[in-house]
């Protein structure tokens, strides 16, 4: 069997042969009323394209019904047909009835699991997906069935269990009644009643009992205010006269049945909510349009009498105080009336008839209602009521019978006696933006051509245009600035219309859409915004009105607009010249801050003797060159808050920089000024620990200026080495000596730090003896020579001699100069009148003094006389020692005949040769002994590798060269016995085998 994937049928009419054939599906052009242009090119798609499934059942096609791509048909010959169409060459036949018995209308479930078959009989047949046959509902015998609502919450989630969960059923005479079926066990011969129940709800008999079969019927459920879930549902109930609403709560997990019971509950006591349209003898079919993958319908369409009613359902959001059965789920409904079928023009003899005697059925799509006649199709556009489409059936596939929607896929079909069609739907809002826009509903245009740029342009374009006639000009504004008007036809009309508001936010609109590149158009934007702005600042403060502080401050966030910093930066020129044009200098001093063109700021508020607003912009920008520019000027001014400044900015200045700034503040004025010179030098000294000699040598002028109790402090903290100070001595020096007596103390020091004891003491003398005496006990006289030593204890001694004429103390000094003076030093200096009562102890302890040190020297010269007797003694015993070497002595390193080469003996009587010695001698030498020892070794060498010279003079200086070479080598070497010596001693603690052959030693011993 072919496959039944859409096909295109061959192009109806080309190439056919058959002139009595239909001609092929016309399309009309879009109507054309007042309120709508057609946008329709001669070569553009048609909404609709029929296509014809390549598939022929084996007899007449009777009954067919569609969902979710599941496909079950009634053929003639009372088989069912059950084709899923993403497996189209599976075709499943199940046997209806072999009785006389007919279908009379089924029903098949939005899932497309379930079918129920009402026969002409008034039985009721069940089919479930993978069944066989069909089962008889016994529970619904006598019941004439016209309509089923089914649960599409329960739908889909219990297909798969083989049950349709809650269905609602509509009977011919106007029952409302609930069941549940279940698919059973096929396998059981006597199976069970499947039909679980079926309970009455509701009677529509009760208030329209001349037509009460219930046509249409649908069950939708709804969330409640504010949640998510749904838990209550709208039932929609047409007959061939009326539509009813039923409105109302349930409980999903509830066990009792019928759980739609409380739905109705309400309204059994007063009649349901409904919409009568009485007349017209015509068939009643209810549909619904549902977004796809939703189980919320959004239109309905009910073909009446009269025409088709059609509205909106949308559910308003009331509380659950509210009473459900008070609300209409219908909105914004109208009644269509149905198109003219038109003239056959194959067929002059064809009776007249009326528009509704004709209609077999309809469906919805989003825009568009399909009406299906006895021989054609015509598509009504919901919004214009206009026909769009139509398309006729040939004759060759027998009657027409049916127009159904795949709900689950969005697909249009059509089935004939002979075929079935499908429709493809393609850009079906193609022209919905023109309709909306021609009434005004400007964002519902927008939003159906979002994805057509010209399109969307003509939208905003009719928009702004809209808004200006209305006087809406900031509205206007906004739009215009979306769309590709002109620029200077815009600003044309808000300049005319003296709207400078507006026209300020049209070119802001433009400026943020302007790409980077787009310089040139940025630039002029910027400008004339600028002047706008400047324009209205000025008005508003003449005006004195309170908007002037909103409109700066919109200006200066639109100044401070990152994207537009480049753009500002280029122009900051002509910027400038426009705000100095207007006079207003607190924007022209907030957009030289923003342009971070901090000196022109600085300058104007030093101008205008703002100097706190100076220093405030010069600590927010970065320069350090602004520093040294401006702070001779602010240091003249506000010392103490530009000193402040200059510590927060730390090591980023240089205080050699400012030197300029601090001197221009300690010229003149106030003595406090000098004052904050200080404090920031002593930060640089002491906080930054600057070594600048230019810095110190300012700051030690100050202190000798302004601060001469500090110099002293100043320069025992530097140190004493001349070296190591900071400032310059020679010129700190001739500062304090310039300073008279109150700076003798730090002469003082200075003196001592350059090294001139004597000028320190002389000095010092002048200030404090005690002070004068520290300074010759300092610890670096102690290693120079005595004599300068002493010379200064001889300048205290004098002085105090001569000037304290203090007799006693002098003999003190004797004692305190460590025995470096003795009373015949001091003893000029006493006047002629003194007595000898005066110095007499210091007198008689000197001379015992001197005896004590002469008998010292006499023990000393005894000592050294014994020494020399025996020194004599043992060189006279040492003559007469001698060493006999016999020829079978060894060397005690190698153990070979000692006479065999040249040899070493010891007093010990160890004997090593020259070369051994070397080796066991040289582990315990130093590194820089090893080095000279192994330096006079190759020096030997060379020396005995000489060719013998045959001039005596050459041979006898090389014997001397090398004589020199061994007796160096001797005395490094062979001073002592390495066994038994010194050195073997002190290397005791040494291990017998060293660490680096401990290894090599260990692998031998394994």
């Amino acid at each position: 069997m072919a496959s039944i994937f859409d096909q295109y049928e061959a192009s109806l009419g080309r190439g056919a042969s058959n002139q009595f054939e239909q001609p092929p599906a016309r399309t009309y052009p879009e109507p054309k009323p007042s309120n709508y242009s057609s946008m329709r090119v001669a070569d553009e798609t048609p909404i609709f394209t029929r296509t014809k499934i390549n598939f022929r059942p084996a007899g007449t096609i009777t009954h067919l019904s569609i969902n979710n791509n599941k496909l079950c048909m009634i053929t003639e010959a009372k088989t069912l047909l059950r084709i899923d169409l993403e497996k189209p060459n599976d075709i499943t036949e199940v046997v209806v009835t072999r009785t006389d018995d007919k279908v009379y209308k089924i029903f098949l479930d939005p899932s497309g699991s379930h079918l129920l078959l009402e026969m002409v009989s008034q039985d009721t047949l069940f089919v479930s997906r993978n069944s066989p046959k069909p089962k008889t509902l016994t529970k619904f015998k006598g019941h004439r069935v016209e309509s089923v609502g089914w649960n599409r919450r329960e739908s889909d989630d219990l297909s798969n269990k083989g049950a349709t969960g809650p269905v609602l059923i509509g009977t011919s005479r106007g029952q409302i009644m609930e069941c549940c079926v279940e698919a059973g066990d096929d396998t059981k011969f006597f199976g069970g009643s499947v039909d679980q129940y079926l309970k009455e709800l509701f009677n529509l008999s009760k208030y329209d009992s001349k037509d009460c079969a219930i046509t249409g019927l649908e069950v939708s459920p709804f969330p409640a205010f504010g949640s998510v879930k749904p838990t209550r549902h709208h039932i929609l109930a047409t007959t061939k006269t009326r539509l009813y609403q039923f409105v109302g709560r349930i409980n999903p997990n509830s066990q009792e049945i019928p759980i739609f019971q409380n739905v109705f509950s309400p309204y059994l006591s007063g009649p349901p909510r409904f919409n009568d349209l009485p007349g017209g003898n015509g068939a009643s079919q209810l549909a619904l349009y549902f977004k796809l993958k939703s189980i919320a319908p959004s239109q309905l369409a009910w073909m009446a009498g009269p025409g088709v009613y059609f509205g909106d359902i949308s559910v308003p959001a009331v509380e659950d105080s509210t009473a459900l059965n008070e609300i209409s789920v219908v909105s914004n409904s109208r009644l269509i009336p149905y198109p003219e079928k038109g003239y056959d023009s194959d067929n002059a003899y064809a009776p007249t008839t009326t528009p509704q005697e004709d209609i077999l059925a309809i469906c919805l799509t989003e825009f568009h209602m399909l009406i299906l006649y006895d021989d054609r199709v015509k598509a009504v556009c919901t919004l214009n009521e206009q026909v769009v489409f139509e398309d006729v059936f040939p004759t060759r596939y027998g009657s027409i019978l049916g127009l159904l929607k795949d709900e689950c896929k969005g697909t249009v079909w059509v089935f004939a006696e002979k075929a079935v069609f499908k429709y493809k739907i393609f850009n079906e809002t193609r022209n919905i933006w023109q309709m909306f826009l021609n009434e005004n509903k400007f964002d519902m245009a927008a939003e159906y051509c979002k994805d057509n740029p010209a399109n969307l342009d003509k939208v905003f374009s009719r928009q702004a245009e809209y808004f200006f006639e209305q006087k809406k000009f900031i509205d206007s504004a906004l739009y215009f600035a979306m769309t590709r008007t002109p620029f200077e036809e815009v600003t044309l009309k808000f300049v005319r219309a003296k709207q400078d508001e507006a026209l300020r936010m049209f070119l802001h609109k433009k400026l943020e859409s302007l790409k980077p590149a787009e310089k040139t158009q940025m630039s002029m934007l910027v400008t004339w915004l600028a002047e706008l702005y400047l324009n209205e600042l000025g008005k508003l403060k003449e005006e004195g009105s309170p908007r002037f502080a909103s409109t700066e401050k919109r200006f200066r966030m639109f100044l401070a607009q990152q994207n537009l910093k480049n753009c500002l930066v280029d122009n900051k020129k002509t910027i400038y010249e426009l705000l100095v044009s207007h006079g207003n200098v607190e924007d022209y001093v907030f957009f030289a801050a923003l342009m971070q063109d901090y000196e022109r700021v600085i300058t104007h508020h030093i101008q205008n003797e703002l100097y706190d607003n100076a220093l405030e912009a010069l600590t927010k920008q970065h320069n350090d060159l602004l520093y040294y520019k401006f702070s001779p000027i602010l240091m003249q001014y506000i010392p103490a808050k530009t000193v402040d400044a200059w510590i927060a900015m730390g090591r980023k200045l240089d205080p050699k920089k400012l030197i300029p700034s601090l001197i221009n503040c300690t010229q003149a004025g106030p003595t406090f000024k000098p004052l904050e010179a200080i404090r920031y030098l002593e930060h640089c000294v002491e906080t930054l620990l600057n070594s600048e000699p230019s810095i110190h040598n300012f700051l030690l002028s100050l202190y000798v200026k302004h601060q001469p109790e500090k110099v002293a402090r100043y320069i025992l903290e530097q140190g004493d080495s001349v070296e190591n100070i900071c400032y310059d001595a020679k010129y700190a020096l001739r500062l304090c000596l310039d300073g008279g007596e109150k700076l003798r103390r730090a002469c003082v020091e200075i003196y001592t730090v350059m090294g001139l004891y004597e000028e320190a003491v002389s000095i010092a003398l002048k200030i404090d003896v005690d002070h004068a005496k520290s300074i010759a006990n300092r610890p670096e006289l102690a290693q120079q020579d005595e004599e300068s030593k002493k010379k200064l204890w001889m300048l205290i001694a004098k002085h105090v001699v001569e000037v304290e004429k203090d007799i006693k103390r002098a003999m003190q000094f004797l004692q305190e100069s460590g025995d470096l003076l003795k009373i015949e030093d001091i003893l000029p200096f006493f006047p002629d009148f003194v007595t000898i009562d005066h110095f007499k102890d210091a007198l008689c302890e000197s001379l015992d003094k001197y005896n004590q040190d002469i008998k010292e020297l006499k023990d000393e010269m005894n000592d050294s006389t014994e020494s020399a007797h025996a020194l004599r003694a043992d060189i006279q015993e040492t003559r007469n020692n001698h060493l006999v070497i016999s020829g079978w002595d060894k060397c005690d390193s190698c153990g070979k005949a000692l006479l065999s080469r040249g040899f070493y003996r010891f007093p010990c009587s160890h004997s090593f040769h020259s070369d051994c010695l070397w080796q066991e001698v040289t582990p315990y030498c130093e590194a820089e002994d090893r080095e000279k020892a192994e330096e006079l070794q190759q020096k030997l060498s060379a020396i005995n590798h000489q060719a013998t010279d045959k001039d005596e003079t050459a041979a006898k200086e090389r014997k001397i060269a090398r004589q020199s070479v061994m007796r160096k080598l001797e005395d490094m070497l062979a001073t002592e016995c390495p066994f038994c010596g010194e050195v073997a001693i002190k290397m005791v603690d040494l291990p017998l085998i060293p660490p680096e052959e401990y290894d090599e030693h260990m692998k031998t011993w394994s």
